[in-house]
């Protein structure tokens, strides 16, 4: 099957093509769609909502834990065997939650399907690693396409998650997910889904043979063509600088997106307002992902960077002083969706574009755990503030947070290689005899 995709164009966009449908399945692991679960699963199981935000905090901790593995292996074996695992593990996880009864069930459900490395907050390191290894000058369009599966996914799942857990309770609506996520992921992995370009004798971006002197001089602005090892990446500020701003928006990200459905309907609208409006985030992402991906390949990243969490942070001001308009859901929302867009492009393209393709995984392996467990933490301590704290406080810290690491990843420039020191060689008697010897 592969052979034949390979004679007829580029493969690489046979990889764009899987990483979207993995991400339009997997969606159901994210904190948007868990939000709508929080209410049900609370009253069946007699649980406050900041207790079983923890649940969500374990997976992306174990998540984290297992960040370094997974980056490593990726870059050593590919994302096929891993896929199959993967989508195997995550979906009878899902499946599973159908059966707890107890919250220490619940945890540790969540806390397994974690290690899987799906339902990340800034993408999947399976679907998002292997795209930055076959795509250089084109990286940025090629992620914005597969990152909008992720959008579509979310834009379904939404009205789906609350059809069902209406219609047939909330722990038949996780077996529907779970299931359509073997589907997907399992086969799609198995078929379709390789290391990178060398291993299939192409390279990067289906040009036909490597970067050349031009090639690297135009893209060079934009893109490294360095492959940094993880001890170099390590010792550059910009590193610290980036992980920096995505741990900071990472504690409000989630926070805001577990903690944002219940809100609105505390302030007295509908579940079905509340579901429009909340649908309206992934429905805009969907067209400023594939925007700023394509912007990508043309503006520095750190630009864009500021442009979401800047836009992240104004999008909060309608939480801040809604008093139960319909109006305000749909302006935070739009502008939300519009400003995530710019963020998730960035936080997959930031450490290719700045440290290469060869160690990406293993990179971004090892930097995750920080930035998901910031992450993480953000579901419970939105919660317990929510329950000792006016919302407009709330809402407030989460927008001083986005604003904070704005500043953070704009002040992170593309690290340089500082160019190789020659020790000066030690000049023997004979070679000073040979040099004497030829002058006038």
């Amino acid at each position: 099957m592969q052979q034949w995709l390979a004679s007829k164009f580029y493969y690489g966009w046979v990889m764009v093509g899987s990483a979207l449908m993995i991400n339009t399945v997997v969606s159901p692991l994210g904190p948007v769609i868990f939000s709508f679960f929080i209410g049900p699963m609370t009253d069946d199981l007699g649980v406050g909502k900041g207790a079983l935000s923890w649940a969500l905090t374990l997976r992306l901790v174990t998540g984290g834990l297992a960040g370094p593995l997974i980056g490593m292996l990726i870059d050593r074996h590919g994302t096929r065997t891993l896929g199959i695992f993967a989508g195997a593990s995550a979906s009878i996880m899902l499946i599973a939650l159908s059966f707890a009864s107890d919250l220490w069930v619940v945890y540790l459900i969540f806390a397994i399907s974690g290690l899987t490395g799906l339902g990340g907050p800034g993408g999947q390191l399976l679907t998002q690693v292997p795209l930055a290894k076959w795509f250089v000058a084109k990286r940025g369009r090629a992620m914005a396409i597969a990152m909008t599966g992720g959008m579509m996914g979310t834009v379904v799942a939404i009205p789906s998650a609350q059809w069902l857990i209406e219609a047939f309770g909330w722990r038949n609506a996780w077996i529907v997910f779970g299931a359509t996520l073997f589907l997907v992921v399992v086969p799609v992995s198995a078929l379709f889904v390789r290391r990178q370009p060398e291993d299939m004798g192409l390279h990067p971006d289906g040009s036909p043979e490597a970067l050349t002197a031009a090639q690297q001089t135009s893209t060079s602005a934009i893109v490294t063509n360095v492959d940094w090892t993880v001890g170099q990446a390590f010792r550059t500020p910009a590193l610290w600088l980036v992980l920096g701003a995505l741990a900071i928006a990472g504690v409000a990200l989630t926070g805001t997106l577990v903690h944002r459905t219940a809100f609105w309907e505390e302030t007295g609208m509908s579940p079905n307002l509340v579901a429009f409006g909340t649908a309206m985030d992934p429905f805009t992402v969907i067209f400023s992902a594939f925007i700023f991906g394509m912007l990508a390949d043309k503006i520095p990243t750190r630009y864009l960077g500021f442009i979401g969490l800047g836009g992240l942070a104004l999008s909060v001001l309608p939480m801040i002083f809604t008093s139960g308009q319909a109006y305000t859901i749909i302006l935070h929302n739009v502008i939300w969706g519009a400003a995530a867009g710019a963020y998730v492009t960035v936080n997959s393209l930031i450490w290719p574009n700045y440290y290469g393709r060869k160690f990406v995984g293993t990179i971004r392996g090892i930097t995750l755990p920080v930035s998901i467990g910031a992450s993480g933490a953000g579901a419970p301590l939105f919660g317990y503030l929510l329950g000792d704290l006016e919302p407009d406080v709330v809402w407030s810290l989460s927008l001083v947070l986005f604003a904070v690491a704005a500043l953070l990843i704009l002040l992170a420039k593309p690290p340089r290689l500082a160019p190789a020191r020659v020790e000066p060689q030690p000049v023997s008697a004979e070679q000073r005899a040979r040099w004497a010897g030829k002058r006038p």
